[in-house]
């Protein structure tokens, strides 16, 4: 592969990204790889045009792929422990009295977490976070098994907040957990440093909820094929894509909801802040990586003006969703330029891989949607379905021949983060615009020149 400096460099040929090199766990996999990945290294651009910390696109600047795809990995790691908080104050376990105003505690007790309201309409801020943290501390290590991990994030979050000590940059709006027995939980965060409005989901948890019930109703589901798209596509799609019936029922259709479905309850969330210029990111980590894919898929397809394009989605460690009609659909809203989605995983993780087919009557093959960045030790690969040549290849690569024993390690965000931060150098000098733009990666046909 050459030198560390040239691999830092160069980009593969054959639609892939690769650097330094790739592991390979069975001698079929190191076959296909020589088969497949062989070819010389060509130049895509130099790394010094993507050199830049942030890029405009459509107005708005975006950061480089690592500086944007990080926060989005810490707000899926914090739901889950946030939602733990939840649990434990609503028990009684925790002082939160001088924390939040006594409205909010006396409503938080039988209601959802809603502080819109405070400081004067911004919503919570993440240093009032990081006080119930640290008054709780003995009582959250006990609730919170990955606790030093947990502290580290808060401190990273804290010293990007404590940079400009001017004003507070990072707001809690949200928190649905109360209702976890039946729906799934999800948080709603603002940026103002960054003018964006996070939908965070949490993952699947243990079995006092319906997270695993949801994962295992993998038969089929019709959804409806978003407005935007429905003069574009032909045939059934016109009308309906079939995606993981659990997964669609978690947000659009939940048969034991108490009032309104949680996609109704994310548009009243978010809605006020988009009025205000907010783009919209989505989120989440594994069950939550599924929910965030079609959320922002149901988003960049709607036709109500408030909501602005494009939507951008970075989710971790994400099982299959839809079908092939659904990764149709998918990427034709990318190449229309209203979804941006980076799809991350680890090498090694199961998760990803499954279901490879749906149940009952209708088996369909399921299949991936956006730019997936695999990670490995040393290295990462990134890719797309659009990829011409390489389907074969990535279908391989989704299989289920993973290391299962060692799921739990793989799977985790902490093990993700670990090994974005040895490719950091290398992703800071990437931009997810610029991969949409470029034919190597997407294909010749996928051309966004007109936008």
């Amino acid at each position: 592969k050459g030198s560390t400096k040239q691999s830092q460099s160069l980009l593969p040929s054959q639609q892939q990204y690769q650097h330094n090199k790739m592991k390979t766990y069975t001698f079929v996999s190191f076959v296909f790889a020589l088969i497949f990945q062989a070819g010389p290294f060509v130049l895509a651009t130099e790394a010094e045009a993507l050199a830049s910390s942030t890029k405009s696109f459509g107005g708005y600047d975006y950061p480089n792929l690592y500086d944007e795809a990080m926060p989005m990995l810490w707000a899926s790691k914090l739901v889950y422990s946030f939602a733990k908080l939840l649990q434990e104050g609503r028990a009684g376990g925790l002082d939160l009295e001088d924390t939040f105003p006594p409205e909010v505690l006396a409503a938080y007790k039988d209601k959802r977490l809603d502080v819109r309201d405070m400081e004067g309409g911004n919503g919570l801020p993440f240093n009032k976070l990081v006080e119930i943290v640290v008054a709780n501390a003995e009582n959250l290590k006990e609730i919170e098994s990955e606790w030093e991990y947990v502290g580290n994030i808060i401190q990273k979050i804290q010293a990007a907040e404590d940079a400009d000590q001017s004003s507070d940059d990072f707001f809690l709006e949200t928190f649905s957990s109360i209702d976890a027995a039946t729906q799934c939980v999800y948080g709603v965060l603002k940026d103002t440093k960054n003018k964006r409005v996070t939908v965070v989901f949490r993952g699947s948890t243990d079995f006092s909820t319906r997270d695993w019930q949801t994962n295992l109703s993998a038969q089929l589901e019709g959804m409806k094929t978003p407005k935007l798209l429905k003069d574009s596509l032909k045939g059934k799609l016109k009308k309906r894509v079939l995606v993981h019936r659990g997964f669609y029922n978690y947000i659009f259709n939940n048969k034991r909801a108490k009032g309104d479905q949680r996609y109704d309850m994310i548009l009243n969330d978010i809605k006020p802040f988009v009025e205000q210029g907010y783009k919209i990111y989505v989120t989440g980590h594994s069950l939550g990586a599924a929910l965030s894919s079609l959320l922002a898929f149901k988003l960049a397809g709607s036709d109500k003006s408030w909501i602005p394009k494009p939507i951008t989605c970075i989710s971790y460690a994400s099982p299959f969703v839809g079908t092939d009609g659904f990764r149709t659909a998918f990427t034709l809203l990318e190449k229309m330029g209203h979804i941006r989605y980076l799809r991350v995983n680890n090498d090694a993780d199961t998760v990803p891989t499954i279901p490879p087919f749906s149940l009952g009557l209708r088996r369909r093959l399921m299949k991936h949607v956006g730019i997936n960045l695999r990670l490995s030790d040393d290295s990462f690969i990134l890719s797309h379905p659009n990829s011409n040549g390489w389907g074969f290849v990535n279908a391989f690569r989704n299989s289920v021949l993973k290391p299962v024993w060692s799921v739990l390690k793989y799977h985790s965000l902490q093990t993700h983060e670990e090994r974005m931060d040895a490719q950091k150098e290398t992703l800071q000098n990437l931009h997810l615009n610029d991969l949409y733009d470029d034919e190597k990666l997407l294909g010749k046909e996928f051309n966004r020149d007109e936008l």
